[in-house]
């Protein structure tokens, strides 16, 4: 799978053909699988010491205040995610960022509704029905319909696996998205991980790293 912007897709494993030779190639679907046997989805614990890592992957104000946004924690190699594909025998996908962080773009608001936005962590893997020459991982931001009472949007369809890390709404021409749009619980959500679940990542994960 091909990297893009510091992100990288990896995973470890191997198996014996049913005579018990050696030499056999690993499948792809039995890498991502042995991610998914082992983990769930969701943040994972730091990537160097297996300590928790609340920071992992956190949507924050560019160092500006503009239409764009930084995902990270700030320390490079350190955040992981795993994405958990939706198609039988997929299997799931461990994705690090390399980057201190990764500066994402935030579409332009609307001139006269507010809308909500989604910042969301995707595989686009041509086998399970992507839409790209080869598979690859990345992070975008995408805008929901303006409303009135407007709702974050959905992933896309040509997304083979995703998760959202965060939601916000920005109001009708706004021009920055800032640390207190996406804090205040009116308008932004942190929706990396559940406490719990997070947690559990955080244990389960010293037995995979």
């Amino acid at each position: 799978m091909a990297a893009t912007n510091s992100l990288k897709v990896h995973a470890i494993g191997g198996r014996t053909d049913n005579t018990g030779a050696a030499a056999v190639d690993i499948d792809q679907e039995e890498l991502r699988a042995l991610a998914g046997a082992l983990l769930r989805q969701g943040l994972l614990a730091n990537a160097l010491d297996g300590t928790p890592n609340p920071n992992g992957y956190r949507v924050r104000q560019n160092t500006g205040t503009d239409m764009n946004v930084l995902v990270g924690s700030g320390t490079t190699k350190r955040d992981l995610y795993l994405l958990r594909g939706t198609v039988a025998g997929q299997g799931s996908y461990l994705v690090r960022l390399d980057a201190a962080t990764k500066q994402v773009s935030v579409p332009a608001t609307d001139p006269s509704l507010p809308a909500r936005y989604g910042v969301y962590l995707f595989i686009d893997d041509a086998a399970y029905a992507g839409d790209a020459s080869r598979a690859y991982v990345d992070i975008q931001c995408i805008r929901g319909t303006p409303n009135a009472a407007p709702v974050t949007p959905a992933a896309l369809s040509t997304w083979s696996a995703s998760a959202l890390l965060w939601e916000f709404q920005l109001a009708a021409n706004a021009t920055a998205v800032t640390n207190t749009i996406l804090d205040t619980a009116a308008t932004g959500i942190d929706r990396r991980v559940s406490a719990a679940l997070a947690a559990q990542n955080a244990i389960e994960s010293q037995i995979f790293l």
